[in-house]
């Protein structure tokens, strides 16, 4: 099984910047969305093994509510801050396995949601897995705002400051069909373990399917 390690994000397909499009140019300098999500130690303050649980959820106009859960299992610690980390991502006949994530500094869990986004993307437009990570990647570097503002969070017993990541990647692009409208927010904190409070999807309803709304969010820790 491939290990991920670090740097290795053209794994799952979430590169921090485009390609320069020639040798000698060199990339844009990342944008404040990029560092916050793919450059910030999310896991730093994790100093021995600990179990990160998520609960996922699914709410489609018309259709009952989908739950799930994501766990993550932060096996070994460094001194440096890396850590490497095991997922067991959904469940069942949800389930997807995904590798190990290797020395990363940040939480992996924003790749992982990620690749299964762009890939149920691809299946639902008939379009390419590429092409959506791209727009993605772009959009978070051009067009992603930041907000900052205080947030309930599981294990607190008062709201934390947060940072939120907002974006629509899709917007006025016709070749992502009904997911034109589909906006994220990203909800970060280093008050919970992870770094990571809430990742959110939404698609409004249109003539092409009802409005769908998908969360991951931070449940709690615990010892492994």
């Amino acid at each position: 099984m491939v290990q991920i390690t670090r740097r290795t994000t053209m794994l799952l397909g979430v590169l921090l910047a485009p390609a320069a499009a020639g040798a000698e140019e060199k990339p844009p300098p990342l944008s404040s969305a990029q560092v916050a999500l793919f450059e910030t130690p999310h896991l730093a303050g994790i100093l021995a093994p600990l179990k990160l649980d998520y609960a996922f959820r699914r709410e489609e106009e018309g259709h009952p509510a989908v739950t799930d859960r994501i766990t993550l299992d932060v096996r070994r610690v460094e001194e440096n801050g890396r850590h490497d980390v095991y997922p067991e991502f959904l469940t069942g006949e949800r389930r997807i396995h995904y590798p190990p994530a290797m020395g990363f500094l940040g939480n992996p869990l924003l790749l992982f949601a990620l690749d299964r986004d762009t890939r149920e993307l691809s299946a639902a437009t008939g379009g390419s897995v590429n092409w959506f990570r791209g727009r993605f990647r772009a959009a978070l570097l051009e067009k992603a705002t930041l907000r900052h503002g205080q947030v309930p969070a599981a294990g607190q017993q008062a709201p934390v400051q947060a940072t939120m990541v907002e974006l629509t990647p899709f917007e006025n692009e016709r070749r992502a069909g009904r997911f034109q409208t589909l906006r994220y927010v990203f909800t970060l904190s280093d008050a919970v373990p992870g770094g990571i409070i809430d990742m959110r999807s939404t698609v409004l309803a249109g003539p092409d399917g009802p409005a769908v709304t998908e969360s991951i969010t931070f449940e709690g820790a615990r010892a492994p």
